[in-house]
């Protein structure tokens, strides 16, 4: 509790009951342990607690801040002694019923919270309540409402927390220092988080080993300074963080800046600029996988009150103006530390303002397609505890959490933790694409354009100029890979994510070949009906790319080869793959190519590229071939 809390309930429960014993030496005492107990000195304020109970046995205040101290101190018998005293010498005073309901709370005893919490609301009907004297404050009976629906949400609560499998990540990430704000690259190796050693804070790096972390060290590079940095957002490639700084060289309180890797070392810290970051205080930072997103929190005017959670986009102009994320996640009080999982839908944030099991809980809510949020809903009990949780992070799969939380148990105070989810508690599981470009014959990485097109909607989910790329995916769909470059043939590959694909990422080397006399290329997204040779609609990006590749290289000419895996007759496969590489040849004529610069042959199945005993074989055996034949 606050000390003005204290001296309003002083100059409030001296009057409640008829005083006895020795009221002013009691006051007095009381004072002295209000004093040492706002220096921290909690053993010298027990004392004087003691010394101010003797002389007046019935003083209200004196338990209650003798049981606040007792709960510090994890003094369960002392604090349940002292919250018992308050309620039996001071019957009608609300706010006592309050503070032994949360204490009941905070032990885990619902039923016997929900008991006092009643007594609270029927206090004011008893003919003896004067409430000018018992009156709880405004605050509290709000605050006793909430209570009321956290005890109701912990009744009902059927997660077991064994099945949580909440483990400590041991001495190599925690220490008798605090730890706290996870984050991850996205393969699940490397792990930063801010560690507080003597007030000043910095970022620290762990790698996996096996299933031990290795012992953490300062993040490398300018990062890190003589002032405090805080709370990370890696961007799922691991190129940039996003961090907190305060009070420092800055447009508000505290400001979101950002650091990018060159090599091993991290750069030094950029501000990302005044139209995200005001005058108020802005800060935890959450950026999304493909990068285009970051929510964070801030106290800026036009929210709800307290902390809200905004968002901000990225624009060929840069960061837009941000915008609120609505009533349905923000609350009067604060909302913080928020995280948007790879899948770029689910949110994870911390609110004190929702119904919750402690100061602060971490809830869960999703982006719908219509740009609306749903109802957050809390973790629930043992991901969130009557301590504060602060920060979470979710692997790419879904499966894995980890968050920072000061329970008992701990190397220090904030410890970093593991934990499972449950079903319910997870946001989409994901894959992704990982890839380097590099010159095939020089295999040095060069500057490449990449394409990714989901084949059904046709859209473009990456579009980037880069030596390399990255981007998550859902388990589902179709997509057309392409990397490109000014004097090369395009690379082309397929990606198609499946839940069995979560564990195995797709990793890609593009080997750009230059364009020069009989170099040869496999279209990978050019697809035909079963035994047919009419064009899927799927196959029109790939087969765009092929015009404007024939375009942008006038003089060069090409074969267009068909290819079929075993199934069938010789000369049925020969006059497939034929009629197929005809199929493409049409194509590139109806959107302007010369038919002179086209040729086109079938190979049916003599020359197959994988084996033919097995299913994903025979699919990379019918394939269609790019040779150039002329330049």
């Amino acid at each position: 509790m606050k000390y003005a809390l204290y001296i309003g309930l002083l100059l409030m429960s001296s009057c409640a009951i008829a005083q006895k014993g020795n009221r002013k030496a009691a006051e007095n005492h009381f004072m002295a342990a209000l004093k040492a107990y706002g220096t921290g000195n909690n053993d010298e304020a027990l004392q004087m607690l003691k010394k101010s109970l003797k002389a007046d046995p019935g003083f209200g205040s004196a338990w209650s801040l003798q049981a606040e101290i007792a709960e510090i101190k994890k003094d369960t018998a002392l604090a349940s002694k002292s919250y018992q005293a308050c309620v039996r010498y001071e019957p009608l005073f609300q706010n006592h019923c309050y503070f032994y309901a949360r204490y009941c709370f905070r032990q885990g005893r619902y039923a016997e919270a929900l008991t006092w919490l009643a007594r609270f609301n029927n206090l004011p009907s008893m003919p003896e309540f004067d409430p000018k004297k018992d009156a709880a404050s405004k605050r509290n009976v709000v605050a006793a409402e909430k209570l009321a629906e956290s005890c109701k949400l912990a009744q009902e609560d059927k997660q077991r927390i064994e099945d949580l499998d909440i483990r400590n990540l041991g001495p190599g990430v925690n220490s008798a220092n605090n730890e706290y704000w996870p984050g991850m690259t996205v393969d699940g190796t490397t792990l930063i988080f801010t560690r507080l050693v003597q007030g000043q804070e910095d970022f620290y790096i762990s790698e996996k080993s096996e299933n031990d972390w290795l012992a953490a060290r300062p993040l490398p590079g300018r990062i890190n300074t003589s002032n405090n940095e805080g709370y990370t957002s890696i961007s799922a490639d691991g190129r940039f963080i996003f961090f907190s700084v305060c009070n420092q060289d800055g447009f508000g309180s505290c400001d979101i800046f950002y650091s990018y890797l060159n090599g091993n070392n991290w750069s030094q810290r950029f501000n990302l600029g005044e139209k995200v970051n005001g005058v108020s205080w802005d800060a935890q930072p959450a950026i999304s996988a493909d990068g285009k997103t970051l929510i964070f929190s801030s106290s800026r005017p036009g929210g709800f009150g307290g902390k809200d959670l905004w968002i901000t986009r990225w624009t060929k102009a840069g960061w837009s103006s941000p915008e609120n994320l609505g009533n349905t996640v923000n609350t009067p009080e604060d909302e913080e530390a928020p995280y948007l999982h790879y899948d770029n839908k689910t949110l994870y944030f911390s609110s004190s303002g929702h119904t919750g099991y402690g100061m602060h809980d971490i809830f869960r809510s999703q982006w719908l397609a219509n740009g609306q949020w749903t109802n957050p809903e809390n973790m629930g009990k043992g991901i969130n505890t009557e301590a504060d949780e602060a920060g979470f992070y979710v692997d790419f799969r879904g499966e894995l959490a980890y968050i920072a939380s000061s329970r008992s148990g701990g190397y220090g105070s904030l410890d970093i933790y593991s934990l499972k989810l449950g079903e319910g508690k997870k946001p989409l599981p994901v894959t992704y694409v990982k890839g380097n470009i590099l010159d095939a014959e020089t295999k040095l990485a060069i500057t490449g354009r990449i394409e990714l097109i989901n084949l059904e909607s046709k859209k473009t989910v990456l579009l980037d100029s880069a030596q390399q790329f990255f981007t998550t995916l859902e388990t589902h769909g179709s997509y057309a890979l392409n990397v490109y470059r000014n004097g090369y043939l395009f690379y082309s590959a397929n990606v198609t994510p499946t839940p069995a694909s979560i564990d195995s990422p797709f990793l890609v080397t593009a080997f750009l070949k230059p364009i020069k006399l009989n170099e040869r290329v496999v279209l990978n997204n050019i697809f035909f009906e079963t035994d047919k040779y009419a064009l899927r609609p799927e196959s029109t990006p790939e087969l765009d790319k092929l015009t404007q590749l024939m375009k942008n290289n006038p003089a060069m000419k090409v074969e267009i080869s068909g290819h079929t895996d075993n199934q069938g007759s010789e000369s049925h496969n020969l006059t497939l793959s034929q009629n197929r590489a005809l199929s493409v040849k049409q194509y590139l004529i109806k959107y302007g190519i010369p038919e002179i610069r086209i040729s086109t042959k079938g190979f049916g199945d003599k020359l197959p590229v994988a084996t033919n005993d097995t299913d994903a074989g025979r699919a990379k055996n019918r394939r269609i071939e790019l040779t150039v034949t002329g330049l």
